[in-house]
């Protein structure tokens, strides 16, 4: 395994200034294999901030001695707090917490629930208290050491949605990361998404809303300077 890890991390290093590697669950059975793939990462690569990604993208230069990575994590569970963000921190990594802020503020006992009725896996007996999803009180704890992002409010896919939707999943996914952090987050994430421009009705709500970084399937996209306004 170590042999297809080291392979597989010199694979990106080779490509461009900065990569992607995304992770769903992170159960605490393979948090030694974490641990081992995290370490082979900060060996290679150079963490990577919304303020790095934004100046990669303005000026088209790298200014550091190793290529970049993103490390995104989807949906906002619980594990990834309490597995995966000791370990990024042991090994001086950022992580992008991409989180559905409804799954966020749904009470414990429909979590379970939830997470079938919006395509969010869960381990059955994970937690003995039935919260498989981080709280808010978790996600202020890392926001600012670490990157926070909307993974739309209810883990929708936004191609297939109308218009109430799409308020709820973009703009009324915002207000809840506004409301509870007391900020806009920078970056959204689709699911099964396209890139800015594409045929769906989306964009104009993504336009509304002012998120600075779209993430899609095979791109990431900076639309707009959030983060200058954000400092005037």
């Amino acid at each position: 395994m170590n042999a297809q890890l080291s392979a597989f991390h010199d694979a990106f290093a080779n490509g461009a200034a900065i990569s992607v590697v995304n992770y769903h669950n992170t159960p605490v059975h393979r948090a030694e294999h974490y641990d081992r793939e995290l370490e082979m990462l900060a060996m290679r690569f150079a963490p990577t901030t919304e303020d790095d990604l934004a100046a990669y993208i303005t000026q088209g230069r790298w200014p550091k001695s190793k290529p970049g990575i993103i490390i995104g994590l989807y949906n906002g569970y619980r594990n990834n707090y309490d597995v995966f963000r000791p370990l990024l921190e042991k090994h001086g990594l950022t992580g992008w917490f991409f989180a559905a802020s409804g799954y966020v503020e749904c009470p414990a006992k429909d979590q379970i629930r939830f997470g079938r009725e919006h395509n969010i896996r869960t381990i059955p007996d994970e937690y003995v208290d039935g919260r498989y999803a981080m709280n808010w009180d978790e996600l202020r704890a890392i926001d600012g050491r670490h990157v926070i992002a909307s993974h739309t409010r209810n883990h929708a896919q936004i191609v297939m949605a109308d218009n109430a939707a799409l308020e709820s999943e973009i703009i009324g996914s915002q207000a809840d990361f506004r409301a509870h952090l007391g900020h806009p987050v920078r970056a959204f994430a689709w699911l099964f998404g396209h890139a800015y421009g594409g045929p769906s009705i989306a964009d104009q709500y993504i336009d509304r809303v002012g998120y600075e970084f779209l993430f899609s399937n095979f791109m990431i996209q900076r639309l707009n300077r959030m983060s200058d306004q954000r400092r005037t």
